[in-house]
């Protein structure tokens, strides 16, 4: 992109920037002094809120050496960038519950961006597994197979009212429990307060209680899937999947896929997507043995900012 053309792209960034809840004091950056002329951004970080405490970190790319510094200034500079972004998520105090604005660091970048992730790992942020994003065409799920019964005490209901507290707990329940020896990026368990994980979810695209499903065993909630339409990208995201060690490796999770597929085969939509830890064999052969393909891959960074309440 020219400079006319980058310039463009940064304004119009700029202009809509609070509309999209992006507040650009959480935008730091290391800056050129008065010697080099003109005052003018070297390295960029900026911190994006989003739903459950949590916040997204982005940094520009590279540019060219001897444009803002060689390579090894400008790697020295983003990872002060980024640090300084993680102090001011810590910095950014309590909201009016008294609890603190943000638990969570997070950040996605691609494998192939190496200057990116030395620069998360230089700052102190933890590699927490390589996700592989998929993607199955809806019209694809006309074929999907009827899906058998399930074994003998085994339920799935959708969640209902999460603004009730028996069910709220209940879904709770269920992903405390799917959480215990998961394959899918273990270390995020136990970093944010499960309150904050269903608020992330739910901010997930449009929220329907009738297509988020709890799994149960004798009435005792054993795992969920979380299904959601985004309609701004013609697509439906299997938000989450998972069960308790005492339902693994029945078939209880791929039957329990194909039921979520096949009721939000009405909702206008051109693919359903997921992502998965690439660590978790067993779930990408669910989703290869289903048709789903991958369209790109990320790495997943974290880094707690503020211990969760309690």
């Amino acid at each position: 992109m020219g400079a006319v053309g980058g310039k463009h792209a940064a304004d119009q960034f700029l202009r809509n920037a609070p509309a999209v809840g992006i507040d650009l004091n959480m935008m730091f950056a290391t800056m050129s002094d008065a010697s080099e002329g003109a005052t003018r951004v070297r390295q960029l970080c900026l911190a994006v809120p989003g739903s459950g405490r949590t916040a997204m970190l982005f940094m520009a790319p590279p540019g060219e050496p001897g444009e803002v510094g060689d390579l090894a200034t400008q790697a020295s500079e983003r990872v002060r960038a980024v640090s300084a972004a993680l102090e001011g998520l810590e910095k950014a105090g309590t909201g009016d519950d008294g609890r603190a604005l943000f638990v969570l660091a997070q950040a996605l970048p691609e494998p192939g961006e190496v200057w990116a992730i030395r620069a998360l790992e230089s700052a102190g942020m933890t590699r927490v597994g390589e996700l592989a994003y998929l993607s199955l065409r809806t019209g694809a799920l006309d074929d999907l197979p009827e899906p058998g019964p399930l074994p003998e005490g085994v339920s799935v209901e959708p969640v209902g009212d999460l603004d009730d507290p028996v069910r709220h707990a209940a879904l709770a329940r269920a992903l405390e429990r799917s959480y215990v020896d998961t394959l899918d990026c273990p270390a995020l368990c136990g970093v944010r307060e499960t309150d904050d994980v269903i608020a992330s979810h739910r901010s997930t695209g449009r929220f329907d209680p009738n297509r988020w499903w709890i799994i149960a065993r004798d009435g005792s909630p054993e795992g969920c899937c979380l299904m959601t339409h985004c309609p701004e990208h013609r697509s439906v995201e299997l938000v989450y999947i998972g069960i308790s060690p005492a339902l693994r490796g029945a078939g209880i999770g791929a039957n329990v896929l194909v039921r979520s597929l096949r009721a939000v085969r009405d909702i206008d939509a051109a693919e359903v997507t997921c992502a998965v830890d690439r660590a978790n064999a067993p779930a990408l052969a669910m989703y290869d043995a289903l048709g789903f393909g991958t369209f790109s891959d990320r790495v997943a960074f974290i880094r707690p900012v503020r211990a969760p309440a309690g």
